[in-house]
């Protein structure tokens, strides 16, 4: 008997059977949209802190007091080393870098804000006019700090919610705050940006940093902020961190560079490793809706034996029953997981759609193994029912009630 002609008679088989047939699939379906499904979610948030990090700046340097295991990937806790890094390292390396494009040191503490109007408890962060450069920081109204602002003039740059909080609708630019008790003049508003990675630079008021340097009363930084000249150059740009800070630490190296491809990539191993994990959790269900076919085509050889019987009789072959049952378990299979396909794709986009910013669309290298598992899993779960059938003698099937 030709194949495509079992492969019609396994789906009339099972055109008889709608229910049945319907309920056996559905755990297919399930097992191949959970793969899918997962897999995409570990590809969006994969995607989405790629496109996260990028926005907080490219070719970043991240370099932080105290020396960390290289292995940890993410340097120090902020301000929780006893080492120094100081204004005057930074200046080294503007003088001396010549990989970098842009240096910044940066303070980071709370303060509260105050206006004859109002008070708010917020984020102050002392940076140079070299930060807006380096996080691609966007100003809303007025301009950002300049470098010989950063030398004495008690100015600052409000987050757009502090701005708000602050003033409402009224223009903020020229106004006097007090920052803990030092008096700031207004010069600037940032851009509605929003949350990125934790960090929110909506909620943070900026100061030059010798001015947070006194609002703290602290004369060292939390860290230093650089940026690369180009994306290859970020190593050789390490090098020189190193060597110049090395130098300027007599020869210790009590510090940590730490570059953002470093810290990308020790995310994607973390999320890659996870959606790997997910992955294997879905194929489970996949599993039980291979021993679900297995199950109702073992039901089908019972009911079906007087046929099977009849068939027999009239010059059917052992392969030729053999190819019958394991077409109608593949029928299941193939079914069942384009069907999944579907239906997880389509859930995958709309969410997109729906949400925006995470992308989650199904990648196009899931589907193919996902479908080509769902086909092989309903082959492993239908030969045996199918073996089972085959060996039934002609004599016992005519006779079976």
């Amino acid at each position: 008997m030709p194949l495509l002609e079992v492969f019609f008679l396994a789906l009339e088989s099972l055109r008889s059977n709608k229910l049945r047939a319907g309920l056996t699939m559905l755990g297919m379906i399930i097992g191949v949209g959970a793969v899918v499904l997962l897999v995409s979610i570990g590809n969006g948030a994969k995607n989405y802190i790629t496109s996260e990090f990028e926005g907080l700046g490219t070719n970043l340097i991240v370099i932080q007091p105290g020396r960390t295991d290289k292995r940890q990937g993410f340097g120090p806790p902020m301000g929780g080393a006893k080492e120094k890094l100081t204004l005057q390292d930074v200046e080294a390396l503007e003088r001396q870098a010549v990989s970098l494009d842009a240096v910044t040191g940066i303070i980071f503490g709370a303060g509260q804000i105050k206006t004859p109007q109002s008070t708010a408890n917020v984020s102050v962060m002392g940076a140079s006019d070299r930060f807006v450069r380096i996080f691609n920081l966007r100003i809303g109204r007025g301009e950002f700090f300049s470098q010989e602002e950063d030398y004495g003039r008690r100015v600052v740059v409000l987050g757009y919610n502090i701005a708000h909080t602050l003033f409402s609708d009224a223009d903020p630019l020229g106004q006097l705050v007090k920052i803990n008790d030092s008096e700031h003049r207004v010069i600037g508003v940032t851009a509605k940006s929003g949350q990125s990675l934790g960090l929110n630079f909506d909620d943070i008021a900026f100061v030059p940093t010798r001015a947070a340097m006194r609002i703290f009363n602290d004369d060292k930084l939390m860290g230093i902020r650089a940026r690369a000249k180009s994306r290859t150059g970020v190593d050789d740009a390490v090098a020189e961190v190193r060597e110049i800070l090395k130098v300027r630490h007599d020869g210790e190296e009590d510090f940590t560079v730490v570059t953002q491809y470093a810290m990308l990539q020790t995310m994607n191993t973390i999320l890659g490793m996870l959606t790997y994990v997910l992955g294997g959790i879905a194929m489970i269900s996949m599993l039980v809706g291979g021993i679900g076919i297995m199950n109702i085509m073992l039901v089908s050889v019972t009911e079906r034996t007087r046929e099977i019987g009849i068939r027999r009789a009239v010059g059917a072959r052992r392969k030729d029953i053999l190819r019958q049952f394991i077409a109608e378990a593949l029928a299941l299979s193939l079914i069942g997981g384009l069907l999944g396909l579907a239906s997880s794709v389509s859930l995958t986009f709309l969410v997109t759609w729906i949400v925006g910013k995470f992308d989650m669309r199904a990648p196009l290298w899931i589907l193919f193994p996902a479908f080509a598992m769902s086909t092989g899993t309903g082959l492993l779960f239908g030969v045996w029912p199918a073996r089972k059938a085959s060996q039934i003698e002609t004599i016992d099937a005519l006779r079976y009630e």
